[in-house]
């Protein structure tokens, strides 16, 4: 399609330019843990690489918190547009950065740390996780039918760095089996002891960590692109809120009755009649605004939901998959990334507005998320280990979790946004404290109370 008949219709231009620019939410900070199997076998940190991470992105919650100081100071003033700009350039330059120096390293109190990495691992955290803030602002200015597709969009983020990290080798494993000799002598006679095991080795990428980062550079320079082109492109005004309708007011109901004065001339005479006219705005019904009670019940619901999809299940998602084999991990770290665009994609033929409903899904969700903490504190011997359905039940069971509860959160943020700009705001700032607790509580779990116990590769 050229690009110019692309533009007549307005809203496939949008929908496309949405997701493309949801895609620069996480897209970066998710391509660097994607790439921790390779880094650590070569950075000084080695398999403590993620623990320094953690504390780093958790550091980097200051982002959303000076966004949402700022927003309560300017609330005349729309800080999301220039932030979102600041968002996605700074995301863009930390990974040609990254690509360039990730293996750079210098002595800080006596050792070697990877100083680079781990600079840019604190940028690109900042940038992501305000991204959660003004992307969700920004979206405010759009028709609601395109917070599903921005959700898409998002979830991509996150299987696109996979499926590329898949395509490298990143994270593959061989189990190679080795033996060894002893040789013993008893009252002069030589006795020989042969002992056999296995033993992981990493296969070499196809190709390297540089051009890994250089592929997510290329990604955030078109989400940049998608959104200047959202943003300032003429013809994609009309799919904007405050241009939907010159009659704003009269908004709230799908029908209105305007009454209009006319005035009639009779034999010479001006003759006042007063009559009421029904307009019918032709647009579909508008959904009721959620009460106060309901948008703080929300509010913690959206935190639930991120406490396990974000950061608290992904922390444990090793001791839960890897005690059944290595391609269990990987093909549930391959499907989950897949189960959250395809239940954005599902939200957007039929959202759910009801809080009962979005109630029932969360408890699903969780009662799956349950059965994978229960089955990570039980590594390395999980329920069914061992089983040739034990494997297929885990991966299932994490990918209808991470798919309902990412539905239920596009449903929380679609009702939300019934409530205007202010209430999305908020629902950013309560997915950073639910991922702000879940990896905290995860970190202390597993790196001070080891409740967790991994298991071996082979």
């Amino acid at each position: 399609m050229h690009p110019r008949n692309l533009f007549r219709d307005s809203r496939l231009a949008v929908h496309i330019l949405v997701c493309l620019f949801g895609i620069s939410s996480w897209i970066d900070i998710n391509g660097l843990w994607v790439e921790l199997p390779l880094m650590v076998t070569k950075l000084p940190e080695a398999w403590s690489l993620p623990s320094y991470m953690i504390v780093i992105i958790q550091v980097a919650n200051i982002g959303p918190l000076l966004f949402v100081i700022l927003s309560y100071m300017y609330k005349e003033k729309r800080l999301e547009v220039g932030t979102s700009i600041l968002v996605i350039s700074v995301g863009l330059v930390a990974c040609l950065l990254l690509a360039m120096f990730w293996q750079e390293t210098t002595i800080i109190a006596g050792k070697y740390h990877s100083t680079a990495l781990l600079t840019l691992n604190f940028f690109l955290a900042t940038v992501d996780c305000t991204s959660s803030l003004a992307f969700l602002a920004f979206m405010s200015s759009l028709k609601a039918q395109y917070m599903s597709t921005y959700f898409i969009g998002e979830g991509l983020s996150g299987m696109i760095p996979s499926l590329t990290a898949l395509a490298q080798g990143a994270g593959q494993i061989n189990c190679i089996n080795g033996s060894n000799i002893n040789a013993t002598i008893i009252n002069n006679t030589w006795f020989n002891d042969t002992s056999y095991f296995t033993y992981p080795m990493y296969e070499e990428p196809k190709f390297s960590v540089q051009v890994f980062f250089f592929i997510l550079s290329a990604m955030m320079l078109l989400s940049l692109t998608a959104f200047l082109v959202l943003k300032f492109h003429p013809s994609l005004k009309s799919e904007y809120t405050k241009n939907f309708t010159s009659m704003d007011k009269y908004m709230e109901n799908p029908v209105e009755v305007i009454t209009i004065t006319k005035y009639e001339t009779q034999n010479g005479e001006n003759k006042h009649n007063s009559v009421k006219e029904e307009i019918d705005i032709e647009r579909k019904p508008t959904k009721a605004k959620p009460t106060t009670t309901t948008i703080i019940i929300l509010l913690f619901t959206v935190a639930w939901i991120n406490f396990f999809t974000s950061s608290f299940l992904l922390a444990i998602q090793t001791y839960s998959c890897l005690p059944y084999d290595i391609e269990v991990y990987h093909l549930t770290v391959t499907l989950t990334n897949i189960a959250n665009p395809l239940a954005c994609f599902a939200a957007m033929f039929y959202t759910i507005y009801s809080t009962e409903g979005i109630a029932v899904i969360t408890c699903i969700g969780t009662a799956l998320g349950s059965y994978i903490i229960i089955a990570a504190a039980m590594s390395p011997a999980p329920p069914l280990v061992g089983h040739a359905s034990g494997g297929p039940i885990m991966v299932t069971t994490w990918v209808v979790c991470i798919f309902v509860l990412t539905y239920a959160k596009v449903g929380v943020a679609n009702v939300l946004r019934l409530s205007g700009r202010k209430s999305l705001i908020l629902c950013g700032a309560f997915t950073q404290i639910g991922s702000f607790i879940g990896a905290i509580v995860g970190y202390i779990l597993i790196n001070i109370y080891a409740l967790f116990v991994d298991a071996p590769y082979c």
